[in-house]
């Protein structure tokens, strides 16, 4: 007997979890470890802080969002995708930001490949349009 393939929506919100909660540790890291290393630099340390915070946000939304199969939560996912990537390979790279870049990549890639459960037509009348 062939097991079932996962879901491809299951595993994508799971990847956006996976990715949020990275972003969450970033963040309380940011806020609690640089700020002591940095002290001349505190609004740097906060506004950083709170940026992972906001990116770790829109990951659970877009995790939350994609279980709906709605078009808006489809494209919204696929611009925090591109953002993250973009800015991931713009930066200082390191091995978390290499693991950040492969989840994204990963996701991108469920998102194009399941993109017709997203962007179907649904209409709420029948199929003879009354």
């Amino acid at each position: 007997m062939i097991p079932k393939s996962p879901n491809p929506i299951r595993l994508a919100q799971a990847l956006f979890f996976l990715n949020a909660a990275i972003w969450l540790l970033f963040g309380i890291y940011t806020l609690t470890e640089m700020a002591g290393r940095y002290p001349g630099q505190s609004m740097t340390v906060w506004i950083s802080g709170i940026l992972m915070f906001g990116n770790c946000v829109a990951m659970l939304l877009c995790g939350v969002g994609l279980g709906t199969q709605r078009r808006l939560f489809y494209y919204l996912s696929l611009a925090v995708l591109v953002a993250n990537i973009i800015l991931t390979v713009t930066d200082e790279f390191g091995l978390l930001d290499l693991i950040t870049l492969l989840i994204d990549l990963a996701l991108l890639g469920l998102l194009i490949a399941t993109r017709k459960r997203y962007l179907a037509r649904r209409t709420s009348r029948g199929s003879n349009g009354e």
